[in-house]
């Protein structure tokens, strides 16, 4: 009875993944194994960008950018990136998109609440343009907005 048990999970598990293959191509399934954060959707690329800037892994973050070099969304970029070594107290609360899914070819208006225990919750307005690469979803526009929303 044992062993039964076994092949039924295998076989189901053989099941999934040829599923899995069938409707994804097959570049899609490879991407989504090795990088779990592989998103089909722009708001997982933008929730997962601001999460690693908040783990501190600015590194990571950088992998999701598709900035030319010298530009003021690069210079936005490095400002956060020190921002945010320099205090090690500042903490992601939230992450707010301004705008419907049907607004996402055009840019997405995100809000950020920064928290810590020092000051009070800073709020900051980003305009995110993404793109679709080969790798998933990039950003190639960060530009921080005036808080007038």
């Amino acid at each position: 009875m044992r062993y039964s048990r076994y092949v039924w999970f295998l076989g189901l598990s053989l099941f999934c993944l040829i599923t899995l293959v069938t409707v994804k191509t097959p570049q899609t399934v490879i991407s989504a194994l090795a990088d779990p954060h592989f998103g089909d959707s722009p708001q997982k690329t933008i929730q997962h960008f601001w999460q690693l800037m908040d783990h501190r892994q600015t590194d990571l973050a950088r992998d999701l950018l598709v900035l030319t070099e010298g530009s003021l969304d690069q210079k936005e970029f490095g400002e956060w990136e020190t921002r945010l070594n320099k205090d090690p107290l500042l903490s992601l609360q939230k992450i707010v998109f301004m705008n419907s899914d049907s607004d996402i070819s055009q840019g997405v208006v995100v809000r950020v609440f920064w928290t810590s225990s020092i000051e009070e919750v800073q709020p900051v307005t980003f305009s995110i343009n993404l793109k679709q690469t080969e790798n998933g979803w990039r950003i190639e526009r960060l530009k921080r907005m005036n808080d007038v929303l």
